[in-house]
């Protein structure tokens, strides 16, 4: 079973859960931006949680399946189309040999997730699928590209419960864990960066996103680089927050008020440049309920 590709997109490419512990050498954990849509979208299909999906960027892509094909797509609304006909996304879906999917400009959301019974069957490089354009890890899609996986025959009917589809027009709060050197911000600096409103700025990809706002004054001297994780919020010397994501260097020499919660950075892996968001803090023991509750439901167990 696979598919050919007609239109690559603006940025489309095969993502797994990433490469998780590759770390000490210096790699970048990589992966789906989206954790709740990616997941969503490979139990729909009965898949591993960590089978290889295509992530959808801003759209423009269009597919052909040269076989039947059993899928699911879920996240970001970017009119999902078969044969120029709407089609169903939170879904698994059936596709005949000669179809074509497509995607355009987005509705809701930027970033889209196409799963096939038992993930896209692509090198694994490091110990995973996933592209890492930043470190030349594999490439995104391009015009005629053969994107081959498993044959199947099954005929799927699960969809998404609507409590568990996030609504994207929301605006979102981040919920952070604060870091060890979240005691080092003085009451005021905490006071700042907690009672305003962030704007997303155009410095939002893969491996950050940075915000705008009133600026936090910072007087200690220059830091030596140090190990970060996902989602850590690093401050940087112009006073503004930088949250690290999937494709984010391992090293850095900025201070960290602390790590945004893991489940709320697909909140903001579908939000575009402008858009405003706030931080809130988070109690350690509710944020590893909340992840035990998720990991066990999807089965995920990334080491």
């Amino acid at each position: 079973m696979s598919f050919k590709v007609i239109k690559p997109g603006f940025l489309t490419t095969v993502q797994d859960y990433g490469r998780t512990t590759h770390g000490a050498h210096g790699m970048s954990q990589s992966g789906v931006m989206d954790e709740h849509a990616f997941c969503w979208a490979n139990h729909l299909l009965e898949n591993d949680f960590n089978d290889a999906v295509l992530e959808i960027t801003f759209g423009g892509v269009e597919l052909e399946a040269l076989d039947d094909a059993v899928i699911s797509v879920c996240g970001a609304d970017l009119d999902f189309k078969i044969n120029d006909q709407a089609a169903l996304i939170w879904h698994s879906v059936k596709v005949n040999q000669g179809d074509v999917l497509s995607w355009a400009l987005p509705k809701r959301g930027i970033r889209t997730y196409l799963a096939v019974k038992g993930g896209f069957k692509t090198p694994i490089l490091f110990d995973s699928r996933s592209v890492n354009l930043r470190e030349n890890i594999g490439s995104k899609l391009a015009e005629n590209d053969i994107l081959d996986c498993e044959s199947s025959s099954l005929e799927l009917d699960h969809f998404v419960a609507p409590q568990y589809i996030p609504n994207y027009n929301q605006d979102i709060v981040l919920r952070l864990l604060p870091s060890y050197q979240y005691a080092e911000f003085s009451e005021a600096q905490r006071a700042l960066f907690f009672n305003q409103s962030y704007q997303i700025t155009n410095a939002n990809d893969r491996t950050g996103c940075r915000l705008d706002g009133a600026p936090i004054a910072l007087e200690q001297e220059k830091m030596i680089s140090e190990g970060m994780s996902y989602g850590s919020v690093e401050i940087a010397t112009n006073g503004l927050p930088i949250i690290l994501l999937k494709d984010a260097p391992t090293i850095g020499g900025y201070p960290k008020i602390g790590t945004v919660f893991s489940l709320d950075l697909a909140k903001l892996a579908q939000k575009q440049p402008q858009t405003k968001l706030k931080f809130e803090l988070m109690d350690i023991h509710q944020a590893q309920k909340q992840r035990l509750k998720f990991n066990q439901f999807f089965q995920i167990s990334p080491n």
